[in-house]
């Protein structure tokens, strides 16, 4: 595994706060509470609106952390260039991890023909079933799951927390993402996809 360059783990530690998630810089102290602003929202201003999402400072590339199709075959994120990812680690074992695939799955139907995608990444040991055939017998049909066996991103993150979302923009950056479960049906968070969506394309 090529760990992290030296100003990506430098800034890591700049950002590291009391939330114990060393990638994401605390800021929202500065959330206004004011009334919701009508139109479109820029990514910032989307992302501080949405609980329990926090960006990561100086939007750095994705690792290069291999993980693997269900041919066992070789994948890395850099093969979602050009598409907006919702990179979600996850276990078949984890209850919140479950109760976020339907939204997950409907995310994908709603946004996947405007460079949407939604890229889960089985992480570590699995429970009694297989990850494909679980998201399978539970009819998530637009999801289809990688492997990470050995939890190689968790600990390029330096974290052990599942589920972790992050999300990745069309040039291949980490801009934000949340430790644990998040209502990803609310329209909080569909604004914040939105965001980036209207983001990449201007």
């Amino acid at each position: 595994m090529q760990l992290l360059k030296p100003f990506f783990i430098v800034a890591v530690i700049a950002a590291l706060a009391a939330s114990g998630f060393a990638y994401f810089e605390t800021n929202k102290a500065e959330l206004s509470t004011a009334a919701a602003i009508s139109g479109p929202l820029d990514v910032r201003t989307a992302g501080d609106r949405l609980p329990g999402f926090n960006f990561i400072t100086n939007n750095p590339p994705v690792p290069d952390v291999k993980m693997f199709d269900v041919d066992g075959n070789p994948a890395s994120l850099e093969s979602f260039k050009g598409k907006v990812v919702l990179f979600n680690l996850w276990a078949t074992w984890c209850p919140p991890c479950i109760r976020e695939m339907p939204d997950l799955n409907a995310l994908v139907a709603e946004y996947k023909d405007r460079g949407f995608i939604v890229v889960p990444v089985a992480s570590g040991r699995q429970g009694k079933e297989e990850p494909t055939e679980f998201l399978q017998k539970r009819g998530l049909d637009e999801l289809t799951t990688y492997y990470d066996p050995h939890s190689q991103f968790l600990q390029t993150f330096g974290i052990d927390s599942l589920p972790t979302t992050l999300v990745i923009d069309r040039d291949g950056n980490m801009r934000g993402g949340v430790l644990g479960i998040l209502d990803w049906s609310s329209d909080d968070a569909k604004a914040l996809i939105e965001a980036f969506l209207e983001e990449q394309q201007s």
